[in-house]
């Protein structure tokens, strides 16, 4: 299902929750080519309700996405935000990431150092 976040002004607030969505948003999930749509799905729907919860994403719907090649269904959530995209391209996420990302300007204490 897709939402609209117009009514949230995405100043990027670094928390750890933001933190951890944009981590799920870079392994799991997509900006789409059109700047403004976000996609974030995966087979543990608990791991996508985690994402709503720490996107403020309140007015968002989880649906369902099925695999071509196995039939296979996926919890998946999708919203709009122009203004998050934009912030998101200058930290260093971009559309088709996994073919092309170096790094992302995320401040050090939000990484576990073990």
């Amino acid at each position: 299902m897709r939402g609209n976040q117009k009514n949230i002004d995405y100043q990027i607030k670094w928390t750890p929750e933001f933190a951890y969505a944009i981590g799920l948003l870079t392994t799991d999930g997509n900006l789409s080519k059109d700047g403004r749509h976000f996609d974030f799905t995966s087979d543990d729907v608990e791991l996508v309700k985690t994402f709503k919860k720490c996107m403020n994403l309140t007015n968002v719907k989880i649906g369902t996405k099925t695999s071509g090649s196995t039939n296979k269904r996926y919890s998946r959530i999708q919203f709009s935000n122009v203004k998050l995209y934009k912030k998101l391209l200058k930290i260093g996420l971009m559309p088709n990431k996994s073919r092309n990302i170096n790094g992302l300007k995320i401040p050090n204490r939000y990484f576990l150092i073990l």
